[in-house]
């Protein structure tokens, strides 16, 4: 892992076009999302990044599983963040945060969302998020895709975020944990 860090450290330190890939590089389907990205990045608002809490669902783990996993999830991060004139948003990000067996788990992503309501209220949304996850007790450490629906509160430049990761693998102490993190935005 340490290596991984140090290896995107050094790619981001260098000279961006020697190592930068064009949105154009790729076929169209993949060019538009790859725009998405890279305007979200390039436009956005900076946003701090507070993960802080995991419930893990009674019916889906043993109560003696329960009582060793944490529900704590404290860790912090960065993101990139536009909002379009219809009050939609876009973010682009990455935070780590202490998972539930206690051990860093680090994310990079995207993440979309559609509000309703009045803009100088509070408002719910509904979204997605599609990002790579990085923790010891997944793929043995490697670096995986992950997608997951959001629900969202925003209030001015705030927003509470919530998700819902279902079980994995069947069978219980594998899943159904409802996520909730936060993000406000710094200008």
């Amino acid at each position: 892992m340490k290596r991984l860090l140090i290896a995107v450290a050094i790619a981001l330190a260098l000279p961006g076009r020697a190592f930068a890939l064009e949105c154009a590089d790729f076929w169209t389907w993949i060019d538009q999302s790859c725009r998405r990205l890279a305007d979200t990045y390039e436009n956005g608002e900076n946003t701090l990044i507070l993960s802080g809490y995991s419930y893990h669902l009674p019916s889906t783990y043993t109560p003696e599983h329960r009582a060793e996993l944490n529900s704590l999830a404290w860790g912090i991060g960065a993101g990139r963040t536009v909002e379009e004139p219809n009050g939609n948003m876009h973010m682009v990000y990455f935070y780590a945060f202490d998972d539930s067996h206690r051990t860093a788990q680090l994310n990079l992503g995207y993440a979309w969302a559609t509000y309703w309501g009045d803009r100088d209220g509070v408002q719910p949304g509904l979204g997605w998020t599609a990002f790579i996850v990085q923790r010891p007790d997944i793929a043995n450490g490697v670096p995986v895709p992950a997608a997951l629906p959001i629900a969202l509160l925003r209030y001015k430049k705030a927003n509470l975020i919530a998700t819902f990761i279902p079980t994995l693998n069947g069978g219980v102490n594998h899943g159904s944990t409802l996520y909730i993190m936060g993000s406000v935005g710094l200008q």
